[in-house]
């Protein structure tokens, strides 16, 4: 008995180390948009606010409501990245009448603070979808370029950063849950 408590334990403690820290604070929406966070109208209305409705998991998710031909976006807090290191970004996203390749997760890669952008490789996406859809998981698997210090997440909703003229049919919402990204071992 005694040796079947040892090694259940160091099995437990084995396990217990798989699990990777998420880089994202505040990435579950639990607290709100908390300190750090940025959130940006390119193209009005939105509408930002986090909500207990329809979540993926906990009490809380991000919704962004748009008006015709608006862009909005959420930005993450900084958080230290290696270069050369692998990443796994993944979030939940759930929409309705959203347009078509419009709702998505970005890296950005900083050669030092957010601002400064990395000169090897400015981001990575996650798949781009669009349309009415239940929570969906939005994921990639990512590499810190060479001159990278830091990286920022971006939650999209309205097309590619530097399209100002998105057009969309009608107002949509999307909702973001759950964010991380953590360290491929």
């Amino acid at each position: 008995m005694r040796m079947i408590t040892i090694v259940t334990l160091a099995l437990l403690a084995a396990g217990l180390g798989v699990a990777q820290e998420n880089l994202v604070p505040s990435g579950d929406f639990e607290q709100g948009v908390t300190e750090g966070w940025l959130t940006d109208v390119i193209v009005g209305p939105v509408e930002f606010s986090v909500n207990g409705d329809i979540v993926h998991g906990g009490g809380g998710a991000l919704l962004l409501v748009t008006g015709q031909n608006g862009r909005g976006i959420v930005r993450s807090p900084g958080f230290a990245v290696e270069a050369g290191q692998q990443y796994r970004i993944s979030v939940w996203a759930a929409a309705a009448e959203a347009p078509a390749d419009m709702v998505y997760a970005r890296v950005h890669w900083w050669a030092g603070e957010p601002g400064v952008a990395s000169s090897e490789k400015i981001k990575d996406d996650t798949p781009h979808v669009g349309g009415t859809f239940d929570w969906t998981e939005l994921t990639a698997t990512v590499t810190a370029p060479a001159d990278a210090q830091t990286a920022t997440v971006r939650l999209e909703t309205g097309g590619d950063t530097g399209v100002l003229n998105t057009e969309t049919e009608g107002p949509f919402w999307v909702r973001f849950d759950d964010l991380s990204v953590v360290p491929v071992e």
